[in-house]
């Protein structure tokens, strides 16, 4: 018992009260704000609830930088389009309703009270553990050779990198004269498959390369090339994977910093922060800016107003939210639907290869009376109820973990499904590094798991259901069994 509570600092101490007392402080002080209809209230204690939850995280970033990027998508995603507004005096609870309004503050405070709860637990758990087992478990690499895996790894991902590439720049040529929202109507690919396949496979092989732990420079290689192979889709109009490309990056040199030894060379050093105190500000700028280049209008505002226009935009999501809640029993066929696995009920069944096996039609990929019928995605749903005629003509309102939990299962939804979200925010960072398929799986989630804030609940695990992700990982096993017998008989 003593080991066991030897693994416990005074800062995890700190951080488990702090989190005990903003949980039943800040969820009983919002329910009696509502009440008494103190919604400016209510407003501020989700802001300090989320405040000190970032704090926490603060206080051991290198074991809570998952979840800490995950509470700052949180506040642009949900919380900004309110908080903008109550600094301005704006009498925000009274967009759609009251009572949406007072769902949805109450379901955030909640979703985040629980992740930081998730999180606790899983480094609790992980702390007895680690007591329990009386050696460390060694990685097992004698099963293959890692220089021969990685060579292997390398290649095929330069094939897959450049048949991106000529993907992404396809879907550029075919967008000269349209409008941003004709990609997701009109935008189908007329690659070969010997170009699209490949090409779907890049950000597999990508992880896969670098969770056998590649040298810096090769590392800072790849991820320049990934984040660069965004820029098309950033052209076109979508911001969203040239910024989760951005921070993949960032978390991946964090990681990596967190596992160096001594006498290794920092991988975030002098100047990776210089360059990220920089970057970050430029980025957001610009960002904020794009909103009008994209819909083809002059930038007129100063950089402190750009700064809220973007953060109010981004917080669109906190719309979608009150829209769920306000028109939740007109969603188009949602007897028997579950919103919460919606992403990876539609992409196991409904790929190439699903669509086959089950003898299923197509449900399309863009907006589509398909998608909101047949689908199982909130996106399309929600969307099509509020846009009606826009949707088809190729807008949409996106999704929140939040809205698909609550409408699936209460709040007891947002609870259990925010506390899994915590424990993979707390997992991640102990386990990357430690088994080869592991870190694979870690870098994956990676890719996509900050947008669930404002994307559908199981979006970013819906890899796990994915044939190409499997047959990437097998493929690459054989194929270096394959060359190390044929140099193994070079050498005899």
């Amino acid at each position: 018992m003593k080991k066991v509570i030897s693994q416990f600092t005074k800062i995890d101490v700190i951080s488990y009260i702090l989190l005990i007392l903003t949980g039943l402080v800040g969820l009983n002080a919002i329910n009696y704000m509502k009440v008494n209809q103190e919604y400016n209230g209510m407003m501020t204690v989700l802001v300090v609830i989320w405040g000190i939850n970032l704090v926490v995280c603060i206080l051991k970033l290198r074991e809570r930088i998952i979840l800490a990027l995950f509470y700052l998508a949180i506040f642009l995603f949900l919380i900004s389009r309110v908080a903008i507004p109550a600094l301005q005096g704006t009498k925000w609870w009274l967009n759609y309703s009251v009572e949406a309004n007072c769902f949805a503050v109450y379901a955030i405070a909640i979703s985040i009270v629980a992740l930081g709860v998730g999180m606790a637990g899983t480094e609790i758990i992980s702390k007895i553990v680690s007591v329990v087992k009386s050696s460390k478990i060694k990685e097992k690499t004698s099963w293959i050779d890692r220089d021969s895996l990685i060579t292997v790894v390398r290649v095929i991902l330069s094939v897959c990198m450049l048949c991106f590439y000529i993907r992404e720049i396809d879907k550029v040529l075919f967008m000269r004269g349209k409008v941003y929202e004709d990609y997701f109507t009109l935008y189908h690919s007329r690659m070969p498959f010997f170009i699209i396949f490949p090409a779907g496979c890049m950000q597999f092989f990508l992880c896969m390369l670098l969770a056998l732990k590649p040298s810096k420079k090769e590392s800072f290689i790849w991820l320049f090339l990934y984040i660069v192979s965004a820029l098309p889709m950033l052209k076109i109009g979508v911001r969203n994977t040239f910024i989760l490309n951005c921070i993949f990056a960032f978390v991946y040199y964090f990681l990596r910093d967190n596992q160096r030894k001594k006498n290794e060379k920092k991988w975030i050093g002098k100047k990776e922060k210089l360059l990220i105190v920089c970057i970050i500000p430029v980025m957001i700028l610009f960002m904020g800016a794009y909103n009008y280049i994209r819909a083809g209008k002059g930038v007129g505002l100063s950089a402190k107003s750009l700064v809220v226009d973007f953060a109010y935009k981004q917080g669109t999501t906190y719309d979608t939210v009150l829209q769920g809640y306000t028109y939740k029993d007109n969603l188009p066929m949602s007897n028997g639907k579950n919103y919460t696995f919606g992403a990876l009920t539609d992409n196991f069944f409904y790929n190439s290869l699903g669509k086959k096996l089950f003898k299923l039609d197509d449900i399309g990929d863009g907006n589509c009376l398909r998608q909101v019928y047949n689908g199982h995605t909130f996106s399309h749903a929600i969307s099509y109820v509020v846009l009606g005629r826009d949707y088809i003509a190729g807008n949409g309102r996106g999704s929140s973990y939040i809205i698909e939990n609550y409408i699936d299962w209460n709040y007891t939804g947002v609870v259990i499904f925010s506390i899994v979200l915590g424990c993979i925010c707390g997992l991640i960072p102990r386990i990357f590094g430690k088994k080869w398929l592991i870190s694979i799986i870690c870098l994956n989630l990676i890719t996509s798991l900050f947008f669930v804030p404002r994307a559908e609940s199981t979006s970013f695990i819906t890899f796990l259901v994915s044939y190409k992700f499997w047959i990437c990982i097998i493929a690459s096993i054989i194929i270096t069994k394959i060359w190390m017998e044929i140099n193994r008989r070079k050498d005899k």
